[in-house]
């Protein structure tokens, strides 16, 4: 991940960002992309898939405060908003990132804006949420 390029990103908006959490993702031809609106992931998604590309770096940021994926033997990423709440208690939402290992997404669910992992879990495939899934197993391989 180049920290220049977040920086120069980030200061272009300080007040604005210091409010967010942030999603930082490098595709394998290096292009950077930097986002608090989820709808971003759907273009970064697309590019992979129409390029042949895999995500070599996944970030969540607040502030500071930094939490990096590890993607290694990943056959692709899983990003998706949530929220856990029930009845007398304080809905929360999070950030679930995944990693899809054969037919496994292995899951942790950051708690936002603080950016806490709170839960780690694995669903098998066909339990997730396709459009939130970047598959590249063939991709990576080749690359």
């Amino acid at each position: 991940m180049d920290n220049d390029k977040w920086q120069e990103f980030f200061q272009s908006n300080v007040k604005s960002n210091l409010k967010r959490v942030f999603v930082k993702v490098m595709t394998s031809d290096h292009k950077h992309w930097f986002f608090s609106d989820y709808d971003v992931w759907y273009d970064v998604k697309k590019h992979c898939e129409e390029n042949s590309l895999f995500i070599k770096d996944l970030h969540l940021q607040f502030r500071s405060h930094k939490c990096i994926m590890n993607l290694d033997d990943a056959d692709g990423v899983y990003l998706v908003r949530s929220v856990l709440g029930g009845f007398g208690i304080e809905t929360k939402q999070y950030m679930t990132v995944g990693i899809l290992k054969g037919e496994l997404v292995h899951k942790q669910m950051w708690l936002c804006p603080e950016l806490i992992k709170e839960k780690e879990f694995e669903d098998p495939l066909d339990l997730c949420f396709e459009e939130a899934l970047i598959t590249y197993e063939q991709e990576k391989k080749t690359n």
